[in-house]
């Protein structure tokens, strides 16, 4: 029963989540450098790609690999605004490619990167002062669920892999969206487990304060 149970919550796991996402960025990074290798890509066309591509991921796995030292731990709060800063800046270059291209995949993309960035500011902005300041506990986006949000992310990167196969007529390109549609899931899995820390939390401070009343 016990390694049945193991088995089934490793999603549940936040150090395996964040460790995943560390694997699967930096395989995201050499897998795509070694595609654009092995297509003849010139040197400019392959640094062009790490520029549109591999730099986002760049800046996330910088995000996650703090998270595993003591540095990451103890500045936590503050890491949590450069990667919702990082979402705001990806969220306004996708609005902009809808703008230069109307498509479907545009569409998709853009409203995965906006669940995203809302997901993010409603979730690790709790525990700062961010999150009165900008009033985010009156936002009407709290009347999601963390449950809505983390299906709506999932959903919305599969149907977005999907549609990307109709689109890309190479084996390379189908593995990276691949990738990323997982990198996706992951993302959004590792907010899941945060806000779901924090509904705990307070469920056990507002029990406490209960026990505190009746004694």
């Amino acid at each position: 029963m016990e390694k049945k149970k193991n088995k089934v919550l490793w999603y549940d796991n936040s150090n395996i989540i964040t460790s995943a996402i560390i694997g699967l960025i930096i395989f995201i990074i050499i897998l795509s450098q070694s595609f654009a290798v092995n297509n003849e890509l010139s040197t400019i066309l392959i640094f062009r790609d790490i520029i549109n591509h591999n730099i986002n991921y760049i800046l996330v796995l910088i995000y996650f690999i703090f998270l595993k030292f003591s540095f990451g731990k103890k500045y936590f709060n503050y890491l949590n605004v450069f990667l919702s800063l990082l979402y705001l800046i990806f969220t306004i270059t996708s609005f902009l490619s809808v703008f230069q291209s109307i498509s479907i995949i545009n569409i998709l993309s853009l409203a995965i990167k906006v669940i995203l960035f809302i997901y993010l500011i409603h979730t690790m902005f709790i525990d700062t002062r961010y999150y009165k300041e900008c009033k985010l506990n009156k936002s009407p986006f709290n009347e999601f669920s963390n449950e809505d949000y983390f299906c709506a992310l999932s959903v919305l990167a599969v149907v977005l892999f999907l549609f990307n196969l109709f689109i890309i007529k190479s084996y390379d390109g189908a593995i990276i969206s691949l990738l990323d549609t997982v990198y996706v899931i992951l993302l959004a899995r590792y907010i899941y487990l945060y806000k779901d820390y924090l509904d705990l939390k307070t469920f056990v401070k507002l029990k406490e304060n209960e026990k505190k009343e009746e004694e």
